[in-house]
């Protein structure tokens, strides 16, 4: 059997806009079982077609013969939480399964990159833990102390729409501001600083732009800091929303924050996944 797993991943995390991301125990699992038939989608990939499917477009004609594709995510889609990343990680790694039995971790963040042009998802997806997007990922210190909370609407945003609502351009100081928020955001998660974390999550180049998307965006916010979070934004290119907070106080966090949206007419679900340290694995 060929397998691999792949965890979901948030990224952005505020002022680290496509250079922070961090790997959640939530999964994608996929394998190429014995025996001929189409693709199996299950959880929340249930009813994909095959020519939606990343994980397929990247192997193409390398699927062996007499082996049939099975694909199990529990990873919400369109979300913000990084399922494509997550795929096209899957995709590469068993492309490179198929070709020689096994795969070399930084070749796949590079092909994973070159298709869907994020490093922070592809980073925390193939490395695990809490990764910066630089020349090569570096791997740093998620302090042990925080925990990650999350309020997950039932509408989905299209990451290209996310995308194109951006500016093309930015002034010098608010480029400035985000580069000082960014560094103060590594430096609060590393040592649980909260009026650091607070600073860095405050971002002043996406999120004001996004945020109108997201009914119930100010209202969730608020919810989450009067309950204990660090620092509130947008999970990637939404529309989940993430939180920063104690491990303590991570379930009352995204509780707050999923009510908030809710009772604004933008229905959503709590989730506190823990972080993975575990990035890409081959199932055994």
């Amino acid at each position: 059997m060929i397998g691999v797993r792949v965890p979901a991943t948030t990224s952005n995390l505020g002022a680290g806009f496509d250079c922070l991301g961090l790997a959640l125990d939530i999964w994608l699992e996929v394998r190429l079982d014995e025996g001929e038939g189409d693709p199996e989608y299950l959880g929340t990939l249930e009813g994909l077609s095959p020519s939606e499917d990343i994980i397929l477009g990247i192997l193409k004609d390398a699927l062996p013969e007499q082996r049939r594709l099975r694909v199990q995510s529990e990873i919400p889609l369109a979300r913000g939480l990084g399922s494509s990343a997550a795929a096209a990680v899957a995709g590469y790694a068993l492309l490179q399964l198929i070709q020689s039995s096994m795969f070399d971790r930084d070749s796949v963040y590079d092909s994973a990159v070159t298709l869907e042009g994020h490093p922070d998802n592809a980073g925390a997806a193939v490395y695990g833990g809490f990764v910066l997007a630089a020349p090569r990922p570096a791997r740093l210190v998620f302090n042990e102390r925080l925990g990650v909370a999350f309020a997950v609407p039932e509408s989905p945003i299209d990451t290209k729409t996310a995308r194109s609502i951006l500016p093309t351009e930015f002034s010098r100081e608010a480029t400035t501001a985000q580069a000082g928020r960014a560094a103060a955001l590594v430096l609060g998660l590393m040592n649980a600083e909260g009026d650091l974390i607070g600073f860095g999550m405050d971002d002043q180049i996406a999120v004001p732009h996004r945020k109108q998307l997201i009914v119930g965006f100010d209202e969730a916010v608020a919810a989450g800091r009067a309950n204990g979070a660090h620092g509130v934004t947008i999970s990637g290119s939404g529309s989940a929303l993430l939180a920063i907070t104690p491990t303590d106080q991570a379930a009352a966090v995204a509780e707050a924050m999923a009510g908030a949206l809710t009772a604004q007419g933008n229905p959503a679900a709590a989730l506190t996944p823990p972080v993975s340290e575990r990035g890409l694995v081959t199932l055994d």
